[in-house]
């Protein structure tokens, strides 16, 4: 069983009472569907934020280069944010969140974010501005932690990745001062290289107010294209088994 491990800590709610919050799969979905997600966020040059698709910044349901059903997370070069933000205003304190996100890249670009749980509260007033994130540095893909307005991004996780392949994350985010945070990663349980490969991150993950975000914002160097197969977020394991390919 992958992952066996995560049971002490993620049994936490009755299977009986769980529910989504954001429940999405592109292959069964339509496009009007993709707003269950959240808020759709785009913006061209930074501060320029726009309010609906565009020609050249957008968000659509199509297929990837392969022909499997995505939304697809387009920007030209020089446009900074093409993202869907998540349980915006809903998120809590002392709450764990279970994140699935499905997803592929047709670039490997660096500074290209991939996904974030961003802070809209705390910011200005110590707290981290993104205290978690996905992010492509040096050509890999990694799980980074911001403990502090006053400290860089940190890279807690990374692997190696190619563009055109289909990968599946799960995230589990317990929102405290400080909380934990778990990575699955292709439905293996990971663990964590500044503490020593252990899978339960300590971290100050809910500084104000953290909500998550999926796409693609930063690396505006390049035309970017990103996929979005599935996303799922709920209250216990078995809620992202599909996004995050886990074999429960």
């Amino acid at each position: 069983m992958k992952g066996a491990s995560y049971l002490p800590f993620l049994a936490l709610i009755p299977s009986a009472i769980c529910s989504y919050f954001v429940n999405f799969d592109a292959s069964n979905d339509s496009l009007s569907d993709a707003s269950k997600i959240g808020q759709l966020n785009l913006e061209a040059a930074r501060g320029d934020k726009v309010s609906s698709n565009q020609q050249d910044l957008y968000i659509k349901l199509g297929a990837d280069p392969n022909g499997t059903a995505a939304l697809r997370c387009h920007r030209v070069k020089g446009d900074i944010r093409s993202e869907y933000h998540a349980l915006s205003g809903k998120t809590e304190k002392d709450t764990t969140y279970y994140i699935g996100y499905q997803f592929s890249l047709a670039e490997i670009q660096k500074s290209l974010m991939i996904w974030q749980f961003k802070e809209y509260e705390a910011n200005k007033d110590g707290g981290a501005n993104i205290p978690l994130a996905m992010e492509i540095v040096n050509g890999q893909l990694q799980f980074q932690y911001q403990a502090s307005s006053d400290s860089k991004r940190e890279a807690q996780w990374s692997t190696d990745v190619t563009a055109n392949t289909v990968y599946s994350v799960g995230i589990v985010i317990n929102t405290s001062s400080p909380g934990w945070v778990q990575l699955y990663w292709n439905g293996d349980l990971q663990g964590f290289s500044s503490i020593e490969g252990k899978s339960n991150l300590t971290a100050t993950t809910f500084p104000g107010r953290a909500d998550p975000k999926f796409g693609a914002y930063r690396g505006e160097e390049v035309d970017i294209d990103t996929y979005i197969y599935k996303i799922q977020i709920g209250t216990e394991i078995n809620d992202i088994a599909s996004a995050a390919d886990l074999d429960l």
